[in-house]
């Protein structure tokens, strides 16, 4: 084609296509965008600035002192440092243990049942409560002087009195119990089992396997990419474990089940904020490790 004295050729077929590929990548970038400024402005920058923080005064008011490290050499001599690091391990490693096996379990067993008796019993399992009405629930329960669980092993079992969140022996323990009752993630192994094509039970019983075979053989490993997701989100979530345990114990008896979270909150109210954050920090750290572990060795691809 000619226009005046220039020459316009035509585009060819690979022209054509590397443009639509760069006009689709501009598209695509405006789709992301959002979710990584959002990421960046609600993960890493305020990751950034904890990290820069933790090295000063951080004060309310008046002038920012850079320390080093003062704040972290500081809760070498701290008692209270590795306690509630080792409260908060224990409670996190035992709720995600706890945790894992009886919501897969019940899932499975409501696989079983038949289509209306299951229906019935998720609405009844996965209810879903306030937290706040579920805390003054539990507390109804532990009381000693008149709850539940204290009646049970009195007038119905014949024991003495017992110390259920005033035992620094057990407080965790009592803790994590409402977890493995209340877990909602079940929900998803059900999504999940539901999805597995019922020709491979079929296949499995013509060959003799019996129900803990097909569970062993066909319902864990097409579950590995959503327990593998849903551990690592109890990972993070029960290490920085706060609302419950602050309700229900306020961190005692004698910090027996004060979190980091929980020492994190009270520095800061005691206007530590510095000392807080490099706390933070550590809690940062400490998750990135187990996670990264975790990442190394397991797979979440149930074909491997």
């Amino acid at each position: 084609m000619t226009v005046g004295t220039e020459v316009i050729e035509p585009k060819t077929e690979v022209q054509t296509v590397e443009e639509g590929r760069t006009r689709k990548g501009w598209i695509n970038w405006i789709f992301v965008a959002p979710a990584i400024l959002f990421q960046f402005f609600w993960g890493w920058y305020p990751s950034i600035v904890a990290i820069f923080l933790s090295l000063t005064n951080a004060p309310i008011r008046g002038p920012l002192t850079f320390r080093g490290i003062e704040n972290y050499v500081r809760f070498a001599s701290d008692p209270l440092v590795p306690m509630a690091f080792r409260v908060t391990l224990i409670y996190g490693i035992a709720s995600i243990v706890l945790t894992f096996f009886i919501p897969i379990f019940t899932a499975i067993l409501l696989m079983e049942m038949p289509p209306k008796t299951m229906r019935v019993m998720m609405i009844l399992w996965f209810l879903p409560l306030s937290g706040i009405a579920s805390t003054l629930f539990w507390q109804y329960l532990y009381n000693e002087n008149f709850g539940l669980f204290q009646f049970i092993a009195t007038s119905v079992l014949g024991l003495p009195p017992q110390a259920f969140l005033s035992s620094e022996r057990w407080v965790l323990l009592w803790l994590i119990v409402p977890g493995i009752i209340m877990y909602g993630p079940g929900l998803y192994y059900i999504t999940g089992l539901q999805a597995i094509p019922k020709s491979y039970f079929e296949a499995a019983e013509v060959e003799g396997a019996g129900f803990w075979r097909k569970i062993w053989t066909i319902s864990l490993p097409r579950l590995r990419p959503i327990i593998f997701m849903s551990m690592l989100f109890s990972i993070i979530g029960s290490l920085q474990e706060f609302t419950f345990p602050d309700l229900m114990t306020r961190g005692g008896p004698n910090g027996a089940s004060r979190t980091v979270v929980m020492y994190m909150f009270n520095l800061l109210n005691n206007g530590r904020i510095g000392d807080s954050t490099a706390l933070a920090v550590m809690l940062f750290a400490l998750i990135m490790i187990l996670v990264l572990i975790f990442r190394l060795l397991v797979k979440s691809d149930p074909d491997v």
